[in-house]
C-alpha cells in the first residue's frame, strides 16, 4: 500500500458509502472512488493519439532531470579529488568523499521512488475526476493538452473494485458518520 495522501474522515466519500471492505480495511476502495466522477475506458487513447502529447501530472514521479544532477554533480566532485593540481588537506577530501556517498544515496533513493507500478488499463476521466485523483490520491493521471484531456492510468488487474484500496485512509471516530 502506497503511503496516504489523504485521511478522509468519513464513511461516504463524495456522496458514495466506502464499501464495507474498505472500511474495514481503513481504505476508500476504488469503486467508491470512480463513483465520485466520470471514468470511461479506453485502452487505446494515449497510443492512438501520441505518446509525446500525454503529460504526467500525477502519480509516479520522474527523477530523471533530479539524477543526471546528482551525477554531474558527483562526477564534479570525482574530477576535483583526482585532480593533480588540487591539493586538498585530508578534512577537505573526506568532506568531498562524503558528499560523493550522500549523492550516491540520494540517487539510490530517488530511483526507488521512480519505480512505479505497472499500468494494464486507461481511463478518460473528466476535469472533475482528475482534480480529485490529484488532490486526494497518487494516482496516475496524463493530461494532453491538444486534446484538453485527462486519463487515470489503473495499476491494478483482475480484482473487483470492491476489494481494491486506493491510498486514501479513512479514520473514523464513528463507523457511522457521513
Amino acid at each position: 500500500m502506497k503511503e496516504a495522501k489523504t485521511v478522509w474522515k468519513s464513511n461516504y466519500f463524495f456522496g458514495n458509502e466506502v464499501s464495507e471492505y474498505g472500511q474495514e480495511h481503513g481504505f476508500i476502495d476504488y469503486a467508491t472512488l470512480a463513483k465520485a466522477f466520470d471514468a470511461v475506458l479506453n485502452n487505446d487513447i494515449c497510443a492512438a493519439t501520441g505518446w509525446e502529447y500525454w503529460e504526467q501530472v500525477n502519480g509516479i514521479i520522474d527523477n530523471y532531470d533530479e539524477i543526471e544532477r546528482l551525477n554531474d554533480e558527483m562526477h564534479d566532485i570525482e574530477l576535483d579529488l583526482d585532480d593533480p593540481i588540487r591539493d586538498y588537506d585530508e578534512d577537505e577530501r573526506r568532506e568531498l568523499e562524503q558528499r560523493i556517498e550522500e549523492i550516491i544515496d540520494e540517487i539510490s533513493e530517488l530511483e526507488q521512488e521512480e519505480e512505479g507500478d505497472e499500468i494494464f488499463q486507461y481511463y478518460i476521466i473528466s476535469d472533475q475526476g482528475a482534480d480529485l485523483l490529484k488532490d486526494y490520491t497518487n494516482e496516475i493521471v496524463f493530461y494532453n493538452e491538444h486534446l484538453d484531456m485527462y486519463v487515470w492510468g489503473v495499476t491494478h488487474w483482475g480484482t473487483s473494485w470492491d476489494y481494491v484500496l486506493s491510498d486514501i485512509k479513512i479514520e473514523l471516530d464513528d463507523q457511522k458518520t457521513a
